[in-house]
């Protein structure tokens, strides 16, 4: 896993556009969100509650979770200073309900409640590797703590699926070759696994039920009850 990364290089947008480019990247991005706060809430969790938001970029899914359980603090962890500049104005009104780290997916996480990662654990290379992380996450949640992952997966039909991401950033103003070519450029540091992969790999980290909560298309919500 790289010690440095940048999703402004990565993606070829200013962080500022970060929040408003992604949804036409990404589909099903706002319903997958939906989905995963969702889970959160139905996760036998104490109303007061310690959340980390793993890879959280911008602050957009911490902010959620701080809207959502006004108990609950977050913890945002991202390897790239940039983005955590962005969390840290956008989440100030939150005062000392939010933490900012600078961190590494290869770096042990704080005692919580409940680890998420919103389309940033892709980032890790090597089925190996996912499972390292998913050891290290599940280490940090107790009896009863919830992991919830939203992510792109792939699968026997990858081609297919890539096709439909593809049409799906020509409707929101890319052109079909652009499209292509944005998927093309991200595989440069993007790695997709299965889902039955995806879920081996944290039995392999010791989660005893990891499971597939909800998937449209390339998208998946992912994760398991400690």
């Amino acid at each position: 896993m790289k010690s440095e990364h940048s999703v402004s290089a990565h993606l070829h947008l200013n962080t500022a556009e970060y929040d408003q480019t992604i949804r036409r990247l990404i589909p099903y991005y706002d319903e997958s969100r939906g989905v995963q706060l969702d889970l959160l809430a139905a996760a036998n969790i104490p109303e007061i509650s310690r959340v980390v938001d793993l890879g959280g970029g911008t602050g957009s899914l911490a902010e959620a979770i701080l809207d959502r359980f006004p108990a609950t603090s977050v913890v945002v962890r991202d390897i790239d200073r940039h983005m955590l500049e962005a969390a840290s104005a956008r989440l100030s009104r939150f005062g000392n309900r939010v933490e900012l780290e600078v961190g590494s997916f290869a770096d042990s996480l704080p005692p919580s409640n409940a680890v998420l990662a919103a389309f940033a654990l892709h980032h890790v290379p090597t089925l190996k590797e996912k499972a390292e992380v998913y050891r290290r996450i599940r280490e940090a949640l107790p009896p009863g703590g919830v992991f919830l992952n939203t992510d792109a997966v792939s699968g026997p039909f990858w081609p297919w699926l890539r096709d439909r991401w593809a049409e799906f950033m020509a409707q929101q103003g890319f052109s079909l070759d652009q499209a292509y070519q944005n998927l093309t450029d991200w595989a440069a540091e993007d790695t997709y696994f299965s889902v039955s992969e995806e879920l081996c790999a944290m039995e392999q980290a010791g989660f005893e039920r990891p499971e597939c909560f909800w998937r449209r298309g390339p998208i998946a919500v992912l994760g398991a009850c400690q």
